[in-house]
């Protein structure tokens, strides 16, 4: 998973993912670029209003949340 440059900072993925995302500086940044599947992850990227949440699958790449 990653945090484009779209992020603006609104905190909504910290508030549905704490364990995964914090904020740097008024914009959100990913704890870590793998995790196992978790349904904190994916509302997280689904809440986000700036769609800056990107969440891939490990194996095939594929993405798992809408990309813009």
């Amino acid at each position: 998973m990653r945090v484009t440059e779209n992020c603006g900072g609104c905190g909504m993925c910290v508030m549905a993912a704490p364990r995964y995302f914090h904020l740097v500086d008024g914009l959100s940044q990913a704890l870590l670029s793998e995790v196992d599947p978790d349904d904190a992850v994916l509302a997280a990227a689904e809440l986000c209003p700036m769609t800056a949440i990107e969440v891939f699958d490990a194996d095939t790449g594929a993405a798992v949340t809408p990309t813009p």
